[in-house]
């Protein structure tokens, strides 16, 4: 997860935002709003929701993976078994968008 994480940060999609929409692509949160607004929550004591750390993610999962009764280990999979995924279609989505920029 570490390395799908920092993937994330050297491309600036580190932000909260991002986070939870990687959490719903993997299934680690589900995809309506309740659920989006307790995961918004673990993030709550971050200093800098535009770029959070490692270590508060990691501390954010460790509380969802409590409360959703699983490991720690279980959700951190399932968010590298999307990583790539979601990193292709982020990617897809700035490149559609310069090319949109570009034409006049």
């Amino acid at each position: 997860m570490e390395e799908a994480f920092e993937k994330l940060k050297k491309d600036g999609k580190n932000d909260v935002d991002s986070l939870i929409q990687w959490m719903k692509n993997s299934k680690v949160i589900d995809d309506v709003k309740a659920s989006e607004e307790k995961a918004r929550s673990l993030f709550q004591d971050v200093a800098n929701k535009q770029c959070v750390e490692l270590a508060n993610f990691k501390e954010a999962l460790a509380k969802l993976a409590a409360e959703q009764k699983k490991s720690l280990e279980d959700l951190s999979n399932s968010l590298v078994d999307q990583g790539p995924k979601f990193m292709n279609a982020l990617m897809a989505g700035v490149s559609a968008f310069k090319e949109a920029v570009k034409k006049p």
